[in-house]
């Protein structure tokens, strides 16, 4: 039986006639909780959203013993744009030639070869979407200065107990990432790219050989670079430049927008207060003190609605631990919010409720805070199975020179906080587990 695209195409319809997200286990806690706003409700290429920065301050004060005094003038409210692109993830795949056979026969044989496939390069993109949401512009971890022996072909390095986060390293065999000084941005071995093969969730510990995308580093430059000074970690692809002047394809995540303090979308923190979140450094433990505590930073800056607390699962086994008073107990109570094995601790502050969320995608020495009311996600796509140059029923497509046929999963969003000064991101966390 002869092979084509068009048939692959047509057994898709049929089999994922429901969609494939129906095919999907559920499994992106931010993407789920902050609604998608479409291109066709954006204004232009980007997202723009007004933002009143300052207050109106023309005022005149007087004593009724005054008559006929002069006015100050007026000193109008200060308002821009925030300018927030979407930023492109695109995951090529491919099917050889024996797979797509097998999977023509039918609607049946096709969602049988095929359902493995498109669930993992759903579940793969999704996570690399939530690593962003989070750490977008930020690295994803960091090695400090280490002796890692004498490496020839593989080299294995310990992340920093405070920037490992076992959610982003787990399951990333065969990822390619690239390393800088983390005290300037310097690129290490000019953003080479190196191999994940091998991960130690336990020891926190990564190993990494010469890559498979675009120009391979070298094992040596990386052990000199190690050993002499802290470097970051960032997906490849996801910055270039060097000398500390880092370009990023990728969205500004939560934390970048909370710890901001220079220009972004276009509007200079350093200028206006409000665009500037709140960053406390803690040490020790969390605990709903010092959550509280942090919280009030932001109440004063004008929080006054529900806020979500995002902490890595040490973390939030540590606040489980001691449910104080203020835990919610009223009528909303339900067995997933109060009892042993509950998924989520509500308590009540200054600003409303506070619902913790354990996420193992967050650094184990990082809190955020931010209210979900006021956090969106922009673009052009929602995360999808097609090349967007194509029609959305038609996935496949032929690969010039290959023996097998190509389909990509593809999207175009960034996620935006409405107003940084309600947020909070809180480091310096020591968990009891570490």
């Amino acid at each position: 039986m002869a092979i084509n695209t068009g048939d692959l195409n047509s057994l898709y319809k049929v089999a994922y006639a429901k969609g494939i997200i129906d095919e999907i286990p559920d499994a992106s806690k931010l993407a789920d909780m902050i609604p998608f706003v479409p291109s066709d409700l954006q204004n232009g290429k980007h997202y723009e959203q007004p933002v009143v920065l300052a207050a109106e301050q023309g005022f005149t004060y007087s004593l009724d013993s005054q008559t006929a005094y002069d006015l100050n003038d007026s000193v109008g409210m200060a308002m821009q744009s925030a300018v927030v692109p979407g930023a492109d993830i695109v995951l090529d795949s491919t099917v050889g030639y024996n797979q797509a056979a097998r999977a023509s026969h039918s609607a049946t044989s096709f969602k049988s070869v095929m359902s493995t496939k498109f669930e993992n390069m759903l579940k793969s993109s999704r996570k690399r979407l939530e690593i962003a949401y989070l750490y977008g512009q930020d690295n994803i971890g960091l090695a400090a200065t280490q002796d890692v022996g004498s490496p020839t072909t593989s080299l294995t390095f310990t992340v920093t107990t405070a920037s490992w986060a076992t959610g982003i390293w787990s399951g990333l065999e065969n990822a390619n990432i690239v390393f800088a000084r983390t005290s300037n941005d310097t690129a290490v071995d000019s953003l080479r790219s190196f191999k994940v093969s091998a991960v130690d969730p336990i020891l926190r510990q990564v190993t990494v050989e010469a890559g498979t995308a675009g120009t391979a580093g070298t094992i040596a430059t990386l052990e000199t670079a190690i050993e002499a000074y802290g470097v970051s970690i960032y997906f490849y692809g996801a910055v270039s430049g060097s000398a500390g002047s880092f370009a990023f394809a990728e969205m500004a995540g939560l934390k970048k927008i909370m710890t901001n303090t220079g220009t972004l979308f276009g509007i200079d923190a350093a200028a206006y207060d409000l665009w500037r979140g709140n960053s406390v450094d803690v040490t020790g433990q969390l605990t709903m003190a010092k959550i509280l505590s942090a919280v009030s930073t932001a109440v004063q800056r004008g929080l006054d609605v529900d806020a979500c607390v995002f902490v890595n699962p040490s973390t939030w086994s540590d606040l489980a631990s001691n449910l104080a008073a203020l835990r919610r107990f009223d009528g909303s109570y339900n067995k997933k919010k109060g009892e042993n094995g509950f998924e989520v601790l509500e308590y009540i502050g200054q600003n409303g409720k506070l619902s913790i969320h354990s996420y193992n995608i967050v650094k184990e020495g990082d809190c955020m805070i931010f209210p979900q009311d006021e956090v969106i996600r922009i673009g052009a796509r929602e995360l999808s199975l097609n090349d967007p140059t194509r029609p959305a029923d038609e996935i496949f497509f032929t690969i010039p020179g290959k023996a097998g046929v190509g389909l990509r999963a593809y999207t175009n969003q960034a996620i935006f906080c409405e107003s940084p000064a309600h947020t909070v991101y809180i480091s310096g966390i020591v968990n009891s587990l570490a």
